[in-house]
């Protein structure tokens, strides 16, 4: 029984590469879905995991700088959108923010971050993936806060 209920709320790596096609993997679908699966204690978990994340961050700052920034800049956005919070931002934009994070704590990746030169590209894209969704939300958010959006925007181009 408890395999059951555990299959419903934690879902399978393959159930998220249902989300490939003979092409690629479909990431936007993929943030898009793993966020709806967050359970309900997922923000407090991350919560727990904040030490440990930056902890990590701290570790790949000099290899991957540009993912660093953006995932302190995820860190600061959902401390200061707490869960359950009344003024709080739209859900899907606060699920997707946790999802990366999450994503990012994890040891579980698509592709190992111990994996030399390649191991998070995974977690880049995820990142990526959740601020380009979410730009205008996190734009307005960064000029509110002095924040330099430039610095973290997934493509520079925009």
């Amino acid at each position: 029984m408890k395999t059951e209920q555990y299959s419903k709320t934690k879902p399978t790596l393959a159930a998220y590469l249902n989300y490939t096609s003979e092409e690629a993997l479909n990431l936007d679908r993929y943030v898009e879905h793993g966020a709806r699966m967050l359970g309900r204690n997922e923000p407090f978990e991350l919560v727990r995991e904040i030490t440990l994340l930056r902890k990590k961050i701290s570790s790949i700052r000099n290899e991957h700088p540009q993912l660093a920034r953006q995932l302190e800049f995820l860190i600061r956005f959902f401390e200061s959108n707490p869960p359950n919070h009344p003024d709080t931002i739209p859900d899907d934009v606060h699920n997707e923010t946790v999802f990366a994070l999450r994503y990012a704590v994890k040891e579980t990746d698509l592709m190992p971050d111990d994996m030399p030169e390649v191991g998070y590209l995974d977690d880049a894209a995820v990142v990526a993936s959740v601020l380009s969704r979410h730009a205008i939300i996190f734009q307005s958010y960064c000029a509110v806060n002095g924040i330099q959006w430039v610095l973290l925007r997934p493509d520079p181009s925009n």
